[in-house]
C-alpha cells in the first residue's frame, strides 16, 4: 500500500465520528481506541472523523474504496436507526425513574402517619380500658394548609391540652407531614385519623384511619385503613 490516499477518503467520515472506538477497532486504527477513554472520547471521535479513513487506508484495512464507501453509509444508517429507537427508550427509563423516586418519597412520608396512628391507637386501647373513650379532638394542626406540601412543627400544648391525645399518651415532637385527630364514634369506640396534602394543591390526597373498640373493660386496636378519601367530618 503506497502512501497516497485516494481523494474519496480525504473528506470527513461520519461513520468514524459516530461510532468512534467501535469503528476504529473494526478497521484496525488502534489509536482510535482512545475514544473509549472518558474525557478524551469526544475529541478522539472528531479526530477519527477527520483522519480515520486515511489511517485505515494506510493500514491496509481498505482494499476496495468503493465497497468501503458503501459500508460507511450503512454504518451511518444503522447509527441513525438505533438513535431513533434509543431516544424514546431513554425517555421511558427516565420517566420510570422519576416515578420510582416520587413513589419512594411518598411512601416514606406515609410511614409517618402509619407509625403515628399505631402508637396513638395502642395508647388509646390502654386508656379506654379504664373507662369511656374521650370525646372527639381538634385536628393538629387545625388547618390542612399548615401541611400543604410542607411540614408542620407542633407545640407540646397542641397535644397535651386535648384529652384524647393526653389519654393515649401521644405527642409528636418532630415536624409532621400529616395532621391528626381522634374521632369518638361511641363511648366505647372511635378512630384516629390522619390526612395530608402532600402535593400542596389545597386538597387532602392521603388519608388513614385506625380504630379502637372496647368491650367489658378490654379494648382492641383495629386494622389500619389507608388511602381512603377524607370524610370531611
Amino acid at each position: 500500500m503506497n502512501g497516497e490516499v485516494p481523494r474519496e477518503l480525504q473528506g470527513f467520515s461520519w461513520a468514524a465520528f459516530l461510532w468512534g472506538g467501535i469503528w476504529a477497532a473494526t478497521y484496525r486504527v488502534w489509536v482510535g481506541l482512545f475514544a473509549f477513554v472518558p474525557v478524551f472520547g469526544f475529541i478522539m471521535n472528531v479526530v477519527l472523523g477527520i483522519r480515520g479513513a486515511q489511517w485505515a487506508y494506510l493500514k491496509g484495512s481498505i482494499p476496495d474504496v468503493a465497497r468501503f464507501k458503501s459500508a460507511q453509509r450503512t454504518w451511518v444508517i444503522v447509527w441513525a436507526a438505533l438513535s431513533v429507537v434509543a431516544i424514546p427508550g431513554v425517555g421511558v427509563v427516565s420517566a420510570l425513574a422519576i416515578y420510582g423516586v416520587k413513589k419512594y418519597v411518598t411512601t416514606t412520608k406515609q410511614a409517618e402517619a402509619s407509625n403515628a396512628l399505631s402508637g396513638m391507637a395502642r395508647g388509646m386501647a390502654i386508656c379506654g380500658a379504664r373507662g369511656d373513650l374521650p370525646p372527639t379532638s381538634q385536628w393538629v394542626p387545625a388547618d390542612l394548609s399548615d401541611v400543604a406540601g410542607k411540614k408542620y412543627q407542633s407545640a407540646a400544648s397542641d397535644w397535651s391540652t386535648q384529652s384524647a391525645f393526653s389519654c393515649s399518651g401521644f405527642a409528636l415532637s418532630s415536624p409532621q407531614y400529616f395532621r391528626y385527630r381522634w374521632r369518638q364514634v361511641t363511648p366505647q369506640s372511635g378512630e384516629f385519623e390522619a390526612e395530608a396534602d402532600l402535593n400542596g394543591d389545597g386538597v387532602a390526597d392521603n388519608a388513614m384511619q385506625q380504630g379502637v373498640h372496647c368491650t367489658a373493660g378490654s379494648c382492641e386496636v383495629e386494622l389500619l385503613i389507608s388511602d381512603q378519601p377524607p370524610s370531611g367530618r
